[in-house]
């Protein structure tokens, strides 16, 4: 997989998500919100928020090549937790 440094916020914004990546989002967001809703290490972000930074994780990972929903939803969570992280230093 590339790193995530290699997309960029414009090459995200130009992204075509097609029916199968669209499902394969929704399945992972569904997912990982379960644990993002809760999780302690994000409580300093509002839930809109949090939903919108989830869901920016998931779309640069599945342009990074991830498809499998669980793996996305594991991925997604643990890079919105590093941003935050970063965000705190």
């Amino acid at each position: 997989m590339t790193s995530l440094e290699a997309v960029t916020p414009i090459d995200l914004g130009r992204s075509v998500y097609d029916s199968n990546d669209t499902r394969i989002l929704s399945a992972a967001f569904e997912r990982a919100w379960v644990f993002v809703e809760s999780d302690p290490a994000l409580e300093a972000l509002e839930a809109p928020k949090r939903r919108s930074e989830l869901a920016r994780c998931l779309m640069a990972l599945i342009k990074l090549g991830e498809t499998d929903p669980t793996s996305l939803a594991n991925a997604g969570i643990a890079m919105l937790r590093s941003k935050q992280i970063g965000r705190l230093r």
